[in-house]
């Protein structure tokens, strides 16, 4: 790893002086001779004038100038003179040096009062003179436009999709090819000189304004406007969407020109996500999501980049996830987009997860979208569908949710919006980026939301305003004010439009039609108004009011308007003619604040008593109050689904109620003093909230209205019991409830409730091919459903005490069931007849696969080994040391194994209860064990979260397994027993191969988990976890079980270095072949090279070919600038003038001068070859050619 040292504030003189210190000294000679020394510039306390002389120089060698002594004296006094009076004086230097800059000037060179804007502006002028304002501008945008910087490459293609170039630089003839010339561009770049700087993107050479502050003179001088920002970044995050890779059209009518198809292809360079298997195009993750930003196009900057799960993977693993959640904090301080939350707080849970294997991204995604999917946009639909199909098309084996134990919620606050003047009534546009509030000195303010800058103000009231709204078209702001005055403001303008007086009082209410056509307000004078909104004329004005209106309310269709009034009755109008249709005068106290629900259904009305009514738009009838707070109710809103209603109120509390149940939700305790006023946003999404100096934006959407299958921490509904069927198509849980329920296990879908108990549900069973299911319960019963006639057929109830197993024997007709008390009985499944019945210790029981042998003990460390037909105990098996803590069968019934405390497992043959084997690597508590279905391995588990794969043969350790660090709740085999599949209890899923003992897949369950169960196959999963009361059901995939030992065995076989190398994303196919594409490469000694040859690479724009461009053939090698006595040296390059009829080959020397190739025309083809780039950290020189068609 390198080191850079950095020395702060030394003289070059320490190297000579022994009064500094030694270690010192030895720094910046090792560091010099390293040469990594970082050079900073002069500080006035340590510059002396040699020193200044000697780097005056420095930089005139470094831009080939030569200049007699006595001007560098005059340069060097009149720079030490301006050290301290500006901070810039050394880059001014340079700009002034610069051969471009001396040609516009006609006097002597003055430092004294010279301004780096002046000198800047300089550099613009004579690019504006010589190339015109539009062309420059086009140029210079995108080079701002950029994040950090742009390929010369990209900036040639993206000027050649631009057609306002070419119907501004071709005025007569468009070119035969639709490209912008590379002799242009060489023009301009020689012209700007210093202005530009070159740095090194993944290995690619790229351009950028030298200083931020000249990147910021550009966009205040030429991206003004938004709309020009806008398309600047539009253009170029369509370069990196190959919008325009197949041809882009150029219609001018005024010219009578329609170039289309093929005609308009631009030949620009293809920039697709991957260049290859192995290679990112890291150009397009960096730029993309920054230039869809600041494009303004939200939809797409989701649809591309947010919400694209191959995108979003491709950054997770190309850079880094903390790379990804920087790039989401600065989308969200631009934009405020609930599903772009919901993707950012998914990233955010699940950091420690991706960060080390981001190929568990896709699953996360599954697990924690499932569930809300359906409540947010199509892109957050489509994330999940992506991730889905990638799961299924990745070609690794993954572990796969088919259910969602766990869903995001985004934190409830998501911004506050600090107001220095008040927060009184406010007004959220329609897309949540802006808000309007209006303030203690009578104004409105507008704020940007995310960024939470002050935007504008709008003044022209003189006294408080009572109401505050946009126009449903969002062309206007109307307020309302106690000085008797309507005003409308225009957005686009920022302009005050009109002024209306049409009340004798104070205005108290305000509303504008769902048309943009009327404005309708209420008065202290009683009387309510309707006038047209553009011309302010009077259309209606009725007075039938006793007392102040308090609150006016359209319903969407505009053809019902409700007025409140404090005389204590709510009025219902006909909106066309303003005819009285009746009142509700049930209310006995005056009335406030007073809305309409969304769905034109409710009336809800707040009084002077602090009650909230809700009464029937239709009828006029009382339907409930909304009960719950007891403060003065100072707002009112309602969500646009009409389901939440939000009182705010005196006491600082926002109460949050059902609007049709009326059941209290939720108390907001955000604010610290009395709410003034609230407002849902139209996607119901976001609360905005105005209390004093501060607006707070809350996310609501997940908060108060739960999604289905979400998961509850409560104890009263946690899963207690779980089996699966022996397909492993079906599963089924018993709860604390009691309730019973069945599973989907190839959807993951619950299927139905089948049985309820009057106790929690302790044991559940299914039978095989799904014929009945079983549950028992601490109600001592055990019943039996019956799947497919949908009824219980059967209740058995011969035990006293509480089920603690429930077994179906292997005849599909008897049931095994055992309780609390140590009696087992066996019974008839169809009819709940007792059979048989044993009181024997069961407090750890298990039957043999083929239904004849119990296992059965009362936890300590003695079994029984006992025949089922005639309870003969065939014999006792035992740990000297310790508790048996866990038993498991071999298939063919033929033997068991036995995990104890003495950290050994021991191997039995069932029918003689002989001991065969005894396995001693474990160092902990063995808690799992499980034999192969072949017979061939056995696989257990610790205390510690060991695992081993040992053989059944020989008993010899044949992989261990050391990942999990907790204690293993459960291991088991596929069906081939090629697949281990170990479990532990902070929630780690992984599976193994046996063969190679290779991990093939892990999974994160993000919870304790307390029991999981795999299917016969190995690939359907269901668990219990803890602190929810959903059934977590998962899929392995992409393993063919019928063929897993080639599987493992290909694998094993496959280099790690190449595994390493192989991106988790596939590219797509290119619409052009590498070799049909308009830029060749031919970086020798590519790493990638030597993998494929098949696909696109990227191709680095090697270092700029030239500081400057070529001048005409007429002017001569070398030159004098008489106007300021300084001399410059011009290098005559060798340029190839001769006509050719592909195109002509420009060769040019690093720091030769300048000028155009004088051929009358463009050519067809022009070939660079720049001389390759210096040396950086460890690349290796290389030579691109380039090749553009014009």
């Amino acid at each position: 790893m390198d080191k850079v040292y950095v020395i702060l504030s030394v003289s070059r003189s320490v190297h000579l002086s022994s009064s500094y210190d030694v270690q010192i000294r030895e720094i910046i000679e090792r560091i010099e001779k390293e040469n990594c020394l970082i050079e900073l510039p002069f500080i006035s306390e340590t510059i002396n004038m040699q020193d200044l002389t000697l780097y005056i120089k420095s930089e005139l060698n470094s831009i080939q100038r030569n200049i007699n002594d006595s001007a560098v004296q005059v340069l060097s006094k009149s720079i030490y003179q301006q050290i301290d009076k500006q901070t810039q004086i050394f880059y001014i230097l340079r700009l002034i040096l610069n051969q471009s800059y001396l040609s516009q000037q006609s006097k002597q060179i003055n430092l004294t009062n010279i301004s780096i804007d002046e000198i800047l502006n300089a550099y613009i002028d004579h690019c504006e003179q010589k190339f015109g304002r539009k062309i420059c501008s086009f140029i210079f945008n995108y080079i701002s436009s950029s994040q950090s910087a742009i390929a010369e490459i990209e900036l040639l293609d993206i000027l050649s999709c631009n057609n306002e170039f070419f119907l501004e630089y071709y005025q007569k003839d468009l070119p035969k090819h639709l490209r912008f010339p590379p002799s242009l561009w060489i023009a301009v770049k020689y012209i700007l000189g210093p202005l530009l700087s070159e740095r090194y993107f993944d290995l690619k050479v790229v351009l950028c304004w030298s200083h931020s502050f000249i990147r910021r003179h550009m966009k205040q001088r030429y991206l003004k406007k938004v709309e020009d920002i806008r398309i600047a970044h539009r253009d170029i995050a369509n370069y990196f969407l190959e919008a325009f890779i197949e041809s882009k059209p150029l219609v001018d009518m005024n010219r009578n020109l329609q170039i289309r198809g093929d005609s308009g292809r631009r030949f620009i360079l293809q920039q697709p996500l991957l260049y290859s298997e192995i290679a990112y195009n890291y150009r397009r993750l960096g730029e993309l999501w920054y230039q869809l930003m600041h494009s303004g196009d939200i939809d797409r900057l989701k649809e591309y980049t947010l919400c694209c799960f191959e995108y979003l993977l491709s950054k997770v693993h190309g850079l880094s996830v903390e790379q990804l959640l920087w790039e989401f904090d600065i989308i969200c301080s631009n934009i405020l987009d609930a599903d772009v939350l919901v993707v950012q707080t998914t990233v955010k849970n699940i950091v420690n997860i991706i960060s080390n294997n981001p190929m568990l991204f896709a699953g996360e995604i599954i697990l924690r979208l499932k569930n809300i999917k359906n409540r947010y946009s199509e892109h957050i639909e489509s994330l999940y569908t992506q991730a889905y199909e990638w799961c299924e098309a990745c070609g690794v084996p993954v572990f796969v949710p088919i259910s969602s134990w766990i869903s995001t919620v985004p934190p409830m606050t998501i911004t506050i919006l600090p107001c220095t003047d008040g927060a009184f009534k406010i007004a959220p546009t329609t897309f949540n980026q802006h808000v309007f509030c209006t303030t203690r000195i009578n104004e409105i303010a507008m704020y940007h939301i995310p960024s939470k800058k002050l935007v504008k103000k709008f003044s022209g009231h003189s006294e408080l305003i009572t109401s505050l709204q946009l126009t449903y078209n969002s062309r206007f702001l109307v307020t309302a004010s106690i000085d008797r005055t309507i005003k409308l403001f225009n957005l686009s303008s920022g302009d005050l439009e009109n002024t209306y007086t049409v009340h004798q009082d104070e205005i108290l209410c305000m509303t504008v039609s769902h048309s943009n056509e009327q404005i309708v307000t209420g008065s202290r004078d009683r009387s309510i108004i309707v006038l047209r909104l553009e011309t302010g004329e009077i259309e209606y004005s009725v007075e039938q009011h006793t007392d102040a209106v308090t609150a006016v309310a359209l319903t969407q269709d505009d053809g019902i308007l409700v007025s409140a009034s404090r005389d204590k009755t709510i009025k219902r109008w006909t909106f066309r003619g303003m005819q009285l249709l009746d009142v509700i005068d049930t209310i006995i106290s005056p009335i406030q604040h007073m809305i309409i629900s969304a769905d034109d259904t409710f009336i809800i009305a707040a009084c002077d008593d602090t009650s909230v009514q809700v009464k029937s738009l239709v009828t006029g009838s009382a339907i409930h109050n909304l009960e719950g707070h007891s403060s003065e109710v100072t707002s009112l809103s309602v969500s646009h689904d009409s389901m939440c209603c939000y009182v705010g109120c005196s006491n600082s509390h926002v109460y949050v109620y059902n609007l049709r149940s009326c059941l209290l939700l939720r108390i907001l305790t955000h604010h610290t003093s009395s709410v003034h006023d609230l407002y849902v946003s139209v996607d119901d999404y976001f609360l905005f909230s105005a209390a004093e100096d501060a607006i707070h934006v809350l996310n609501v959407k997940q908060q108060f209205n739960g999604f289905p299958g979400d998961g509850s921490s409560s104890s009263s509904n946690a899963i207690t019991a779980l089996s699966i069927s022996r397909e492993g198509d079906v599963a089924i849980a018993g709860s604390s409830a009691g309730v019973v329920r069945l599973f989907n296990l190839i959807d993951g879908e619950f299927t139905e409730q089948i049985v309820d108990h009057r106790a929690p549900v302790t044991q559940v069973a299914l039978s095989h091919s799904y014929l009945f299911s079983l549950s028992g319960s601490r109600d001592t019963t055990v019943k039996v459903y019956d799947n497919e006639m949908g009824e219980i057929v059967a209740e058995f109830t011969e035990h006293s005490a509480p089920i603690s197993h429930l077994r179906i024997l292997e005849d599909n007709r008897k049931i095994l069931s055992s309780d609390e008390q140590n009696y087992i009985k066996t019974w008839w499944a169809n009819t709940g007849e007792l059979i048989d019945s044993y009181n024997v210790p069961c407090k750890m029981l298990a039957v043999s696969p083929d239904g004849k042998y119990v296992v059965s003990g009362n936890g300590d460390n003695i079994l029984k080994i006992w025949s089922l037909d005639n309870a003969r105990v065939v014999r006792s098996i035992d740990h000297t040391e310790g508790k048996i803590t866990c038993l498991a069968f071999r298939a063919d019934s033929q033997y068991l194994i036995t995990g104890g405390e003495d950290y050994s497992c021991k191997l039995w043959e069932l029918s003689s209860g002989k001991l065969t084997q005894v396995l001693v690597e474990h160092e902990q508590c063995v808690t799992a064990v499980a034999i192969s279905e072949d017979g061939k391995h056995v696989l257990t588990g610790d205390k510690s979260g060991q695992a081993i794969i040992w053989s059944f043969k020989d008993g010899a350790a044949v992989h261990k397994v050391t990942i999990h660090k907790t204690v293993i709740v459960s291991v088991s085999f596929a069906t081939d027993s090629n697949i281990a599949i170990i479990a532990s209890q902070d929630g780690l899923l992984s599976a193994w191969s046996t063969v190679a003992g290779a991990k093939l897949a892990i999974f994160y369950f993000s919870q304790n988990l307390i029991k999981l169960l795999v299917s016969q196959s190995g690939a359907r999963y269901a668990a219990i976890v803890q602190n929810t009361s959903c059934l977590a059901m998962l899929s392995l995939f992409n393993i063919s079980f019928s063929d897993g030992s080639r599987m493992a065995q290909c694998q094993s076989q496959v280099s790690p270095e190449i595994i390493g190398t192989m991106l988790p994303v596939k590219p797509k196919p290119l619409l052009y072949p590498k070799d049909s594409t308009i830029l060749a490469n031919s970086r020798e000694n590519s790493k990638i090279d030597q993998f494929s040859g098949d696909t696109i690479l990227p191709d680095p724009m090697s270092k700029s070919q030239s500081k400057e461009f070529f001048k005409k053939k007429q002017r001569g090698p070398n030159k004098r600038n008489s106007t300021t006595g300084l001399s410059v040296n011009i290098a005559n390059p060798a340029v190839n003038t001769a006509p050719l009829n592909k195109g002509y080959h420009i060769q040019t020397s690093r720091g030769s001068a300048a000028g155009l190739v004088a051929s009358g025309e463009d050519p067809a083809l022009a070939v660079i070859n720049p001389h390759p780039s210096p040396t950086i950290h460890h690349t290796k020189e290389k030579r691109t050619k380039i090749c553009c068609l014009l």
